[in-house]
C-alpha cells in the first residue's frame, strides 16, 4: 500500500517569534536586542577609566561634606579643619592623599570630640557627624596613602562580556581586605606610615610582632626609627621584614640606648614602611629590590594580591 503525505508550509512546525526587546547572547559572544525584524547589537557601556573612578570618588566626597557644613553644626566641623590647616574640601583631599594611613581617623576623632562636648541637640549631632563621617570614608577608601584593597574596575571583553578586574598600583600591592586586616591586628593600630609612639609597642609586644630587646619603656620619649641597613633586616624565606627601633637619653656629651626593641612588620605593609621611613633612597631601594625577589614576598602576594 502507498501512503501519500501532503505538506503545507503553514503545517510545519515554527518556533516561536521573539518578543520585541528581547535579548539572546549569540554564539560570536555578542548580545543583541530584537527591534522590529531585526537583531541589533547591544553596544555595553564602556569601561569607567580610572581618572573617571577618582573624580566620581571626589564629587561623591564633596556632596557628603556640603551637606556636613550645611547642617546647624557645620560651623564647629570648619572649625575644627581650619585649626588643623585644612581650609577647604580641596586641602582635605590633599591632606588624605598625602598624610599617613591614620590621617582620616585622626581629623574624625577630633571632630567627634569637638562635637560631643559643644552644643547642640542630639539629633543636630548625629546628622553632622554621619555626613563628614561619610566624606572622610569615602576619600580614605580612594586617596589615603599605604596598602589598600583592590579597586574594582569594569571591564568589557573583546567578545562584549562584562567583567571586574583589579586595578594594579605601582608603587604598592593592591592586596586583599583580609590581609591588611590581619596585618593590622599585629601592628597594635600602628599606621607605620605615622609615628611609632609607646602604646604601639606594647600593643605589639601582645601580638608577638615586636620583642623587647633590652631597657624598659619610657611613654615619654621618642622611638627612633631605623637610620643604617644593619637596623634592619629580612630572610629570603621569611614573612616579614624586621626593623629595630630604640629610645635615647643623652648623658653629657653622648647619647645612649634606654630601650631597643624588635618589630616584625608582615610584608603587607612592609613596602610602605619603608618608602616612608627609611630616608636613604640607596638603602631604602636595596630592601626594596632584595623583598620583592625573594621567595617569602612571591608567596605572600600569592595568596593576599587580589
Amino acid at each position: 500500500m502507498m501512503l501519500s503525505f501532503f505538506t503545507h508550509t503553514k503545517d510545519l512546525l515554527k518556533a516561536k517569534a521573539a518578543a520585541q526587546g528581547e535579548t539572546h547572547v549569540w554564539a560570536d559572544g555578542t548580545t543583541r536586542k530584537k527591534v522590529g525584524k531585526k537583531w541589533v547589537i547591544v553596544r555595553s557601556e564602556a569601561p569607567k577609566s580610572e581618572a573617571r573612578i577618582e573624580a566620581d570618588v571626589w564629587r561623591k566626597g564633596n556632596t557628603y561634606f556640603d551637606y556636613a557644613m550645611a547642617s546647624n553644626l557645620g560651623d564647629v566641623v570648619d572649625a575644627v579643619l581650619t585649626d588643623m590647616g585644612i581650609g577647604s574640601y580641596n586641602a582635605l583631599v590633599e591632606k588624605i592623599k598625602t598624610g599617613p594611613a591614620d590621617t582620616t581617623h585622626k581629623i574624625y576623632k577630633r571632630i567627634v570630640d569637638q562635637i560631643r562636648e559643644g552644643v547642640g541637640t542630639s539629633g543636630d549631632k548625629k546628622v553632622v557627624l554621619n555626613m563628614i563621617g561619610r566624606s572622610l570614608v569615602t576619600l580614605r577608601d580612594q586617596f589615603s596613602a599605604g596598602p589598600k584593597t583592590a579597586l574594582k574596575l569594569k571591564t568589557v571583553s573583546k567578545k562584549g562580556i562584562e567583567y571586574y578586574r583589579y586595578k594594579k598600583g605601582e608603587a604598592l600591592p593592591t592586596l586583599k581586605a583580609s590581609a591588611i586586616a590581619t596585618a593590622k591586628r599585629k601592628m597594635a593600630k600602628w599606621s607605620v606610615t605615622g609615628e611609632l609612639e609607646s602604646s604601639h609597642i606594647r600593643g605589639m609586644l601582645k601580638t608577638k610582632a615586636a620583642k623587647l630587646v633590652s631597657g624598659k619603656i619610657n611613654s615619654k620619649r621618642k622611638w627612633i626609627m631605623p637610620k643604617k641597613a644593619e637596623d634592619i633586616d629580612l630572610k629570603y624565606k621569611g614573612d616579614s621584614l624586621l626593623i629595630r627601633v630604640k629610645q635615647m637619653r643623652k648623658i653629657e656629651q653622648r647619647t645612649r640606648a634606654t630601650a631597643k626593641v624588635e618589630i616584625r612588620i608582615p610584608y603587607a605593609f612592609a613596602k610602605a614602611f619603608l618608602i616612608s621611613h627609611v630616608k636613604s633612597v640607596r638603602t631604602r631601594n636595596s630592601f626594596i629590590f632584595r623583598m620583592e625577589h625573594s621567595a617569602g614576598y612571591r608567596k605572600f602576594l600569592q595568596g593576599a594580591e587580589a
